[in-house]
C-alpha cells in the first residue's frame, strides 16, 4: 500500500497540472430520441449533480426532452422541519440542540443528502444556481430556522416566474433581515415649500435618518438587471463615447429605497418558552391603530425608464408596481439567462446562446412555469447538446464549483453518506463553497471573474479556485478513496459517515486499458486525452497485479482529479 501511495502522489501531481484545456472532444450533435452512453452522461453532468447509472439507462431511453418533462413534474425535495427557536439559547438546549437549531449543521446536512439521493436533481441544481443569484448568508441570518423557509422557497419556485419569485424573494423575511429591508423607514421631507401636514402624509413616523439603501441597491445590480445596459445577446450597450451605458445611477437608487420602507416582521410565532420572530410569514407593512402605513414614505417616486408611482399609494401597492417596473426591464431576460447558463453549461456562453434563451424568457413572461420553459431552452440548445471541438473553442465549458465536484464524484461511485459533507478540513466549506455562508451578497465567487491570464475569459468559480483549495480538491478525493478519515462515521454528528461502492471497478482493474478506458467514458463522456490515459495506465501498472483495490483506487484517484474532469464540457 505504501509503495501504492507513492506511486499515486507522484502521478497526481503530474497527470493534475499537465491536462487543462484544449483538449479534443469527440462530437457528439445534437439531442436525439435515443441518446449514447457518452451524450447521456455529459447531458446528465448538466442537469443533475451527476450521473448515476440507473439515470444513463432513464436518460439513453427516454431522450432530453422526456426527461426533462419528467423532471419538471416531481415534486420539491424538502429541507427539515426546523423549530422557531429564540435568539439567544434556552439554558435547557444543550448539546444535539444547540448544534441542531443553533448551526447550519441540520441544514447543510439536507443539502447534501437530497443531492445525493433526491429524484428531483434538476430543479435542486437550479434553485442552487437560483441561491447564488439572490444571495443570503448566514452573515446576518444566524438561526437555521429562518434560512431554511429562504432555501425552501427557492426549491418549491425553481421552475416558477421571474416576477413572482422577485416579490417573493422581497418580502421574505430573510432577505429582509439580510439586505436590511426589514424595518427600513421612511425620512421626513424637509423640503420648505411643504406645509406639516404635507410633510407626514408622505413620511407619518417623523424620521430623520434616511432609508436604507441595500437591499435597493441589490436588487438593481445583482437580481434584476445589472449595472449596464444590455442588448439581447447579453453584450453591453455603449453610448456615443463607446463606453457602456449605466442602466441606473444614486439617484435611482434612492428612490427604490423608499419604496421598500415600513416593512415588518409577521405577528410572532409560538416557540420553545413563548413568542419568537416570525421568519415563516412573509413581512407585513407596520400600521399605527388607525391602521396607516405609519414608517412607509408615502411620496411620489419615479422608477425606471421613468415610470412615476403616484404620492398616496400604500405600501403594498408600491412592490407591485416595483416589481412590474423592475421584471419589466429589458435587461432582466439576457441578465438573467446568461446567470442560469454559466451555472449549468458553460462561462462563456455565445451572443447567439444568451439571445435565444433571452427569447424564451421574454415569450414567457407571463407564464406560471418561466423558468421551466427557460431552463429547457438552456439544456436544449444546440451549444448545450453539441460537444465543442476543444481545438477549435477550448474556452467551451466550466470549473465544476466545490459543491458540484463532491457530489459528481459521490454520485459516480454510488456514495451512501450521511451528508456531513460541508463542514472539516476536506469539506465543502475548506475548498471555499461553505453552504449557505456566502461571505458576500456577491456571492462565493464574482460572476464576471475573470480566468487568471486570460484577458476577457469568464469563470466565475476560479474566484474561488487556488493553490489550497486545489490540493484539498485532491486530499477530498484521496480521503473518501483510500482512508475514510473526515468522513468516517463517527456518531453523534457524523452517524453513518461517507463510502464509495467500487466493486465493479475492481473487477475492471485486471486490465489496466479497459480499466481507464471506463473512466473516460464514465467520467468525461469518453473524451481523455491518449496521453492522460497513458499515464493513469502507466501509474496503475507500478500497482501490484494482486492488489485490484488499489489499482482501481489509483485510476479513479488521478481520473478526478485531473482538470479534464473537474472543467465540465
Amino acid at each position: 500500500m505504501t509503495k501504492t501511495i507513492a506511486a499515486l502522489r507522484f502521478m497526481q501531481l503530474f497527470v493534475s497540472l499537465a491536462f487543462f484545456a484544449g483538449l479534443p472532444l469527440i462530437a457528439n450533435g445534437a439531442a436525439a430520441p435515443l441518446l449514447t452512453e457518452a451524450e447521456a452522461i455529459r447531458f446528465l453532468h448538466q442537469a443533475t449533480f451527476g450521473p448515476t447509472p440507473t439515470l444513463v439507462v432513464q436518460v439513453q431511453k427516454l431522450g432530453v426532452d422526456k426527461y426533462l418533462a419528467q423532471q419538471f413534474k416531481l415534486k420539491a425535495s424538502k429541507y427539515p422541519a426546523l423549530k422557531f427557536y429564540p435568539e439567544s439559547t434556552p439554558q435547557k438546549c444543550t448539546g444535539t440542540c444547540v448544534r441542531d437549531n443553533y448551526t447550519y449543521y441540520r441544514l447543510q446536512r439536507e443539502f447534501f443528502d437530497n443531492a445525493l439521493t433526491g429524484k428531483d436533481q434538476l430543479r435542486q441544481r437550479v434553485a442552487l444556481a437560483l441561491s447564488q443569484i439572490f444571495v443570503t448568508g448566514q452573515s446576518n441570518v444566524p438561526l437555521p430556522a429562518w434560512m431554511r423557509t429562504y432555501q425552501q422557497m427557492l426549491y418549491d419556485n425553481a421552475f416558477g416566474n421571474y416576477r413572482s419569485l422577485l416579490q417573493m424573494i422581497t418580502l421574505n423575511p430573510t432577505m429582509g433581515r439580510y439586505l436590511d429591508m426589514l424595518n427600513n423607514r421612511c425620512q421626513t421631507n424637509t423640503d420648505p415649500l411643504l406645509t406639516p401636514a404635507e410633510r407626514q402624509a408622505i413620511c407619518r413616523s417623523g424620521q430623520t435618518a434616511q432609508p436604507n439603501e441595500n437591499y435597493a441597491r441589490e436588487i438593481l445590480q445583482l437580481f434584476s438587471i445589472g449595472t449596464f445596459m444590455l442588448n439581447q445577446d447579453g453584450t453591453y450597450q455603449v453610448g456615443g463615447s463607446g463606453m457602456p451605458i449605466p442602466t441606473y445611477d444614486q439617484a435611482m437608487v434612492e428612490e427604490f429605497a423608499r419604496v421598500f420602507t415600513g416593512w415588518v416582521l409577521a405577528p410572532p410565532l409560538k416557540g420553545p418558552g413563548g413568542d419568537v420572530p416570525n421568519y415563516k410569514a412573509p413581512m407585513v407593512v407596520r400600521r399605527d391603530d388607525q391602521d396607516r402605513d405609519i414608517r412607509h414614505d408615502r411620496g411620489a417616486k419615479t422608477l425606471l425608464n421613468g415610470f412615476v408611482i403616484p404620492a398616496g399609494t400604500d405600501a403594498e401597492a408600491e412592490i407591485s408596481m416595483a416589481m412590474d417596473n423592475i421584471a419589466g426591464h429589458s435587461n432582466v431576460a439576457p441578465f438573467i439567462s446568461q446567470h442560469l447558463i454559466r451555472h449549468l453549461v458553460t462561462s462563456n456562453p455565445t451572443p447567439g446562446y444568451v439571445q435565444r434563451v433571452a427569447q424564451v424568457f421574454t415569450a414567457n413572461f407571463n407564464a406560471p412555469n418561466q423558468f421551466e420553459h427557460v431552463v429547457r431552452a438552456i439544456l436544449t440548445d444546440v451549444e448545450a447538446r453539441t460537444a465543442p471541438d476543444g481545438a477549435t473553442d477550448p474556452d467551451y465549458g466550466k470549473l465544476n464549483e466545490p459543491v458540484l465536484f463532491m457530489l459528481n464524484f459521490l454520485r459516480a461511485f454510488g456514495a451512501k453518506s450521511d451528508g456531513v459533507l460541508n463542514s472539516g478540513s476536506r469539506g465543502s466549506a475548506a475548498m471555499n463553497q461553505d453552504i449557505f455562508r456566502s461571505p458576500t451578497v456577491f456571492n462565493y465567487y464574482p460572476a464576471q471573474y475573470e480566468v487568471p491570464g486570460e484577458p476577457n475569459l469568464v469563470g466565475p468559480v476560479f474566484g474561488v479556485f487556488s493553490t489550497q483549495s486545489t490540493a484539498t480538491r485532491a486530499n477530498f478525493i484521496y480521503q473518501v478513496l483510500f482512508d475514510a478519515g473526515s468522513f468516517a462515521r463517527n456518531p453523534p454528528d457524523r452517524p453513518k459517515g461517507t463510502t464509495l461502492n467500487l466493486k465493479s471497478w475492481e473487477k475492471l482493474a485486471a486490465n489496466p486499458g479497459q480499466l481507464v478506458d471506463r473512466l473516460s467514458c464514465w467520467l468525461v463522456h469518453c473524451t481523455m486525452s491518449q496521453a492522460m490515459k497513458d499515464a493513469i495506465v502507466a501509474a496503475v501498472n507500478t500497482v501490484p497485479s494482486t492488489d485490484l483495490l488499489g489499482r482501481a483506487r489509483m485510476a479513479i484517484y488521478l481520473a478526478a482529479t485531473s482538470a479534464q474532469y473537474q472543467v465540465q464540457r
